[in-house]
């Protein structure tokens, strides 16, 4: 169940500026359990910039390609076809390729026996997506490691200025009440919670700089729902199979989405009104995913649960608005009746003009009917240890004025992304772990 799946038990949201919802694994192999299997090699152009503010040159682009190319590998990254993609996905490429845009195509993922049965967030039914407790895991335990089921690391062990190990609290499986303890000891520790848990195990070790839980991006997305006179069913394939980039703004990449009917039903208010349910079938739907400016935060909260603040600013709205008149235009390039972004009040319009004024209309979160977020990261960033550019970790993932500790998740990252990011979280964990060894 999504109970046994997901952080929280279900939706984890955000406070501040907007309220937005977080999904994250709380599964063995984590939230790649239960995304949609995109992959994107890490742009060149962040790399550079990674490499200019941390003084790495083994964070630039030549340096990280034999990594990034082993986990392409080791996933089985193939590309999304029509097959498994069906009509959500191959509307979004007509609309798109009617529109001229240079840069778009069928997306990468590492689900290489992929049957488009459209519901990856629940768990890949048939197996067929190599997440980490399938593809990398395994290995792991192979050469001697034991893994650990409903225990959380509770705090860092230091003795003398080193890490020596981790207090770590055996949980229950529904209500994580803590039902027991256990000590393991270490030469070297690597945290690796991801954005949101990471900073919360430092926070409670009292380790890290006054950075730590800072500079919080996560990638939000708004949407565009689109009706068609003929059925597309937008929940039968795979849910995100199609992108592309807008021109001249590399802030934005539009991904075609999928949601179940139930969650649907959800959005829209309609599940009592079958005439309108019925018209489900002729939706279409895709979203603009931004790379925000990172001002949000994470806090320890009750419970050992992330308090998750969100700050946006003006670029990041423009940006917002930016991918969803493309992706407006896109859908009526497509041939749509209506379209109907996620602006509020939310209803379709028949025309372009109308559709492109009511986006226009957005100034703030509370001028969009919902924004999502998946890709936490940034808050333990890489940087010197003074100056500007100050960082909780060093080029390597040491935890600054700690020996022996290390963090080599997205929390690491010294800027947002800006693409979907699970091979550049394993391609960087993969080089920074091989640089333990030198």
């Amino acid at each position: 169940s999504t109970t046994n799946l997901y952080a929280a038990h279900g939706p984890q949201s955000t406070t501040g500026d907007a309220t937005m919802i977080i999904p994250q694994g709380r599964v063995v192999g984590g939230s790649t359990v239960l995304n949609s299997g995109i992959c994107f090699r890490p742009p060149a152009h962040r790399l550079r910039e990674w490499a200019e503010i941390v003084g790495a040159p083994h964070l630039l682009p030549d340096a990280m390609k034999p990594f990034v190319d082993d986990i392409w590998r080791r996933l089985g990254v193939t590309q999304t076809h029509e097959g498994i993609g069906r009509r959500n996905n191959a509307l979004l490429r007509d609309g798109l390729t009617r529109l001229g845009l240079a840069e778009h195509g069928w997306i990468d993922r590492n689900a290489p026996t992929c049957l488009g049965c459209g519901v990856c967030h629940l768990g890949c039914p048939s197996g067929a997506k190599a997440s980490v407790d399938k593809a990398i895991l395994p290995e792991a335990a192979n050469a001697g490691a034991r893994i650990l089921i409903r225990a959380r690391a509770e705090g860092i062990i230091v003795e003398g200025g080193r890490a020596t190990g981790v207090e770590v609290a055996v949980v229950h499986e529904r209500t994580d009440a803590v039902i027991g303890s256990l000590r393991v000891k270490a030469e070297l520790v690597i945290v690796a919670g991801s954005a949101l848990g990471t900073p919360l195990i430092l926070e409670k070790s009292g380790l890290g700089n006054e950075e730590r839980g800072a500079h919080l991006s996560m990638h939000p997305g708004i949407g565009v729902m689109a009706e068609f006179a003929e059925k597309v069913a937008f929940w039968n394939g795979v849910p995100q199979g199609y992108f592309g980039h807008v021109p001249n703004d590399d802030r934005i990449v539009i991904e075609s989405q999928g949601l179940t009917p139930v969650e649907l039903f959800g959005l829209m208010g309609r599940a009592g009104e079958p005439e309108a349910a019925l018209r489900f079938q002729h939706f279409a739907l895709a979203g603009a995913m931004i790379r925000d400016r990172g001002g949000g935060t994470v806090k320890l909260a009750s419970g050992f649960r992330p308090h998750i603040e969100v700050r946006l600013f003006g670029e990041d709205f423009e940006a917002f608005k930016n991918g969803a008149r493309f992706i407006t235009r896109a859908w009526f390039a497509a041939g749509a009746k209506r379209v109907a972004p996620f602006s509020l009040p939310f209803r379709f319009h028949d025309d372009e003009q109308s559709a492109l004024a009511s986006i226009d209309a957005i100034h703030s979160a509370k001028d969009i009917l919902q924004l999502h977020a998946s890709h936490p990261m940034g808050t333990c960033r890489m940087g010197p240890a003074e100056g500007p550019r100050r960082g909780v970790v060093d080029g390597d993932g040491k935890v600054h004025g700690v020996h022996g500790l290390y963090v080599m998740d997205g929390s690491i990252f010294p800027s947002t992304l800006g693409v979907n990011p699970q091979i550049t979280i394993m391609a960087l964990a993969a080089n920074l772990a091989g640089r333990l060894l030198l």
